[in-house]
C-alpha cells in the first residue's frame, strides 16, 4: 500500500495538444474515502479532463457502501457509480441484520448508482477476519449478487483456491451469471486466469503493472482476451510509476492503459476504446 500523499501534478495525456482526450473508466476507484474529503470536486475534475469520465466506487462495509451511494447522488453528472459489499478484512462485522440492509441499499438505489456487489472475497495476507468468516460472508454476498443478478467484485489475496471453491459451492446451486463479475487487481497465474476466465469473469488491472518488478501480471495481460480486460486505479492506493509515492486519482488511468497498449503492441487509443466497451459491458453502463 503506497503512503497517501499529495500528488504532484496533474497527469497530461499523451495526445496531440490538439485532440480530445481519449475516454477510460476507472472501474474500482475509493473516492468516497477520508484522502478526497478536501478536494473531491477538483479531483473529479482532473479525471474527467484526462478522459475519466466514469468511475466505480466499491464499497468495503455497510457504513462505507452507503457514502458512496451518497456520495454519487450528491454529485449528479460526474459519471459516479457504486458498487455495494463487505470486504474481506471487514467480514467479521457483516451481521445478519447487515446482510438485509445491504440487500435493501441495492433495492433502493439498483442501476442509479448501484451497478454490483463489491468489494467482496477473501484475504489470507492480513487475515483481519477469521478466514471461516470471510468464507462464510463471501458467500453470503455471492448468493445476494445471484439473487439480484448483478455483476461482483472479488478481492482475492493469497486466497485463491478458497475463492474458486467458495465459488463453485453457490454455483452448484444455481448457475453464474454469463458475466459473473471481475477479479480485482489481478495478480495470479496465468493458469488461474484461464479458469476464471473460462467461468466468464473479467480481469482487473492496476497501477502494479508499472513497477520495475511487474512480471506475472504482465504474463497474464499478453495473454489475456482484450474483451476481458478492465482498468483500474484501486485509488487512493497502488499509484502507478511515475507517481508512485503519491496518492492516487482515477486521472491516472491512461498511464496503466499505456502499460497494456505496450504489451498488447496497439495503440493507447485501442486500449481506451476496448477497456471502456469491456467495463460498460461489465456492469451494464449505458
Amino acid at each position: 500500500m503506497d503512503c497517501l500523499q499529495q500528488p504532484s501534478g496533474s497527469f497530461q495525456q499523451p495526445t496531440g495538444d490538439q485532440l480530445p482526450p481519449l475516454e477510460w473508466i476507472d472501474s474500482h476507484a475509493h473516492l468516497q474515502g477520508k484522502p478526497y474529503a478536501q478536494d473531491l470536486i477538483e479531483v473529479l475534475a482532473h479525471s474527467r479532463a484526462t478522459g475519466v469520465h466514469t468511475m466505480l466506487l466499491p464499497g468495503t462495509d455497510l457504513a462505507d457502501s452507503q457514502t458512496a451511494v451518497d456520495l454519487a447522488l450528491r454529485h449528479p453528472g460526474q459519471g459516479l457509480v457504486v458498487s455495494v459489499g463487505v470486504h474481506p478484512h471487514d467480514a467479521k462485522s457483516l451481521t445478519p441484520d447487515g446482510l438485509s440492509q445491504l440487500r435493501e441499499l441495492v433495492l433502493q438505489h439498483r442501476s442509479h448508482p448501484v451497478v454490483a456487489i463489491g468489494e467482496i472475497g477473501l484475504d489470507y495476507h492480513y487475515d483481519f477476519s477469521p478466514r471461516d468468516v470471510q468464507r462464510d460472508v463471501f458467500r453470503a454476498q455471492l448468493e445476494l449478487a445471484q439473487e439480484l443478478d448483478l455483476p461482483v467484485i472479488v478481492h482475492d489475496r493469497e486466497a485463491t483456491a478458497d475463492c474458486l471453491s467458495v465459488i463453485a459451492e453457490v454455483a452448484a446451486k444455481r448457475p453464474l451469471r454469463e458475466i459473473p463479475g471481475v477479479f480485482h487487481c489481478y495478480s495470479g497465474s496465468v493458469e488461474t486466469a484461464v479458469i476464471l476466465l473460462k467461468m466468464g469473469f473479467y480481469l482487473g488491472f492496476d497501477g502494479p503493472i508499472t513497477f520495475k518488478n511487474a512480471r506475472k501480471a504482465l504474463e497474464v495481460i499478453a495473454s489475456c482476451p482484450h474483451d476481458r480486460l478492465v482498468l483500474e486505479t484501486d485509488s487512493p492506493y497502488l499509484t502507478p510509476v511515475p507517481h508512485r509515492g503519491h496518492r492516487n486519482t482515477p486521472e491516472y488511468i491512461p498511464l496503466i492503459g499505456a502499460k497494456v497498449a505496450e504489451i498488447w503492441g496497439c495503440d493507447l487509443a485501442e486500449v481506451a476504446v476496448q477497456t471502456t466497451a469491456n467495463a460498460r459491458k461489465l456492469f451494464g453502463l449505458s
